[in-house]
């Protein structure tokens, strides 16, 4: 056998070798099925990857690793992740290059609010969108968000007028939803996170397990968007976009229910969490302030109103957030006595 011919046979060994170690070294890391070699959905996802908080987004896309690792499909789906940097313009140019990329759907809208959604309609791309703020008439949506949009800035709006207070609704608190004040303000707006709590510790263990560290609501929020989008992609297999839009809507994750479109905020929705001292104020914004910590869940066992506690008529009954002051048992009694210095 000539030196040429001997060259050849290597080279189409090493052809043959080469994929063959690749695919097992996947399949050992469980990023490739046993099923059909079906080609696998492309997810388009729009992280605040640069600021605020790099360590927010890594949590975010680590929540999201962990719900494609554990994913039962045949095929684990390419992720493209695309940085917004929580800027309006930059989500718009990064929602534009998804939809060159062809991606199947986009999970983004963490920070902004609703943008890059037109223009993915207009592709025919499906947005999930985790805003704690929802965009009315939304098509191709899902969205996580239970607050109506810009309620939370009214809401702080009449209470610095009522009480003169320097009370914010735009804080870091609407990325990782952890309340965190700072010497600037006096107290903060911030979402809720309402969770499933069978479903939570479920997560929270595998998070656990996989990442050596304790699951944060930045990695639950990632987590959740990424099952929705799962859920959609396991149902539209043959094109059926509306309607697996729709059944993805009616599905759960770990935070419960998706929230129905036309559902109203419930009263647990926002929290509003006071500093530890707060500045003298006159005779009627600290009346102003006493009703509305009393009507917001300080005066209800357990610090919320529910279990039938009675409400006291004060305008700030319905709307939707409650008294927490660091949510601990002690925050009622540290509300009420900064009302009586």
């Amino acid at each position: 056998m000539s030196v040429r011919s001997q060259e050849s046979g290597a080279a189409r060994r090493r052809a043959q070798v080469g994929p063959m170690m690749v695919v097992t070294v996947l399949m050992a890391l469980g990023l490739v099925g046993l099923g059909t070699a079906a080609r696998a959905a492309t997810i388009g996802v729009i992280l605040p990857g640069s600021w605020p908080s790099v360590q927010q987004a890594e949590a975010l896309q680590q929540g999201m690793t962990l719900a494609l690792k554990t994913w039962p499909g045949d095929s684990v789906p390419t992720l493209i992740v695309k940085d917004s940097a929580c800027d309006a313009r930059k989500a718009e140019l990064a929602a534009e290059e998804l939809i060159q990329a062809k991606v199947d759907i986009v999970l983004g809208n963490w920070c902004e609010i609703g943008n890059g959604a037109d223009r993915l309609k207009a592709a025919g791309i499906p947005l999930i969108s985790s805003n704690a703020e929802r965009v009315p008439g939304k098509e191709l949506q899902v969205q996580l968000g239970r607050i109506e949009l810009y309620a939370a800035e009214r809401i702080a709006t009449e209470l610095r007028r009522e009480t003169g207070l320097r009370i914010s609704a735009r804080t870091s608190c609407w990325l990782d939803f952890e309340a965190t004040l700072s010497e600037r303000v006096d107290a903060v707006l911030c979402p809720v996170l309402a969770v499933d709590k069978t479903r939570w510790d479920q997560v929270a263990n595998t998070y656990a397990a996989a990442f050596r560290k304790p699951i944060s609501p930045s990695a639950a929020r990632g987590y959740a968007a990424m099952e929705l989008a799962l859920n959609y992609l396991r149902r539209a297999k043959g094109g059926k976009v509306t309607a697996a839009l729709r059944d993805t809507q009616a599905s759960t994750t770990l935070f419960g229910p998706v929230p129905a479109a036309d559902a109203p905020a419930p009263t647990t929705a926002l929290q509003l969490v006071f500093a530890q001292h707060l500045p003298k104020m006159g005779p009627q914004a600290t009346q102003t302030l006493e009703k509305l910590v009393k009507s917001k869940g300080c005066g209800c066992p357990g610090g919320t109103l529910r279990d039938g506690c009675p409400k006291d008529g004060s305008p700030w009954s319905d709307m939707p957030f409650v008294v927490r002051g660091g949510g601990t048992p002690a925050a009622c009694s540290t509300a009420i006595s900064v009302l009586e210095l």
